[in-house]
């Protein structure tokens, strides 16, 4: 039981400097913050001219948390000049955020563990382009992910470029999602599909 207590305290004391680093790191890159709460340290890169907005109450896991898909650090990635968006009430567990043009999550969503959420290719789909580095980078597709409020991305579920996921909508465990979820239903699958309304 002491053993027990001790631990639990040296975890709080660990979170509570591990919240005043990511604090100290979101300040350097500029983004505009509220309330934040982190278990553990995310990887996270800003680029140049890049916006960044994180509402209050957020909260994100870094470390195993009670589940075994919440087990990793979560990645943030916003490229030159692009765009994310964080509302209220947010909570993300072991996944990835990839804006290189723009990324909005809504008040109340939930990312479950080991998700990908981004908003390009990363790569040409032609593979004469996908030779050499410069024409790569270059010719590569970006369209802007919205997720919406009080929606719920299920565990291991991939959110793929210019994908609207509608106020309410939850999306099953390892879904992949390709194109828009209006509000208030369920989908899921690989590519995502509807299910029922909810």
């Amino acid at each position: 039981m002491i053993l027990q207590k001790t631990y639990r305290s040296l975890l709080s004391v660990r979170t509570g400097i591990d919240g005043l680093i990511f604090r100290i790191v979101l300040r350097i890159y500029g983004v505009h913050y509220g309330t934040v709460r982190t278990t553990g340290l995310p990887h996270l890169t800003v680029r140049k001219g890049a916006e960044v907005r994180i509402g209050d109450g957020f909260r994100i896991n870094n470390r195993f948390y009670g589940n075994a898909l919440s087990t990793g650090r979560c990645a943030i990635w916003v490229g030159d000049g692009a765009r994310l968006d964080i509302g209220r009430n947010v909570g993300i567990s072991s996944s990835y955020i990839i804006a290189e043009e723009s990324v909005t999550i809504g008040d109340n969503v939930k990312v479950g563990g080991n998700c990908y959420i981004m908003d390009t290719d990363f790569h040409s789909i032609d593979p004469d382009q996908r030779k050499f580095p410069d024409t790569d980078r270059q010719n590569t597709r970006t369209a802007p992910v919205t997720i919406r409020e009080n929606a719920f991305i299920g565990a291991s579920s991939i959110i793929l470029k210019g994908v609207t996921i509608g106020k309410g909508a939850v999306i099953g465990a390892g879904s992949v999602v390709t194109r828009d979820v209006p509000d208030g239903q369920l989908w899921a699958g690989n590519p995502a599909r509807f299910i029922k309304n909810l």
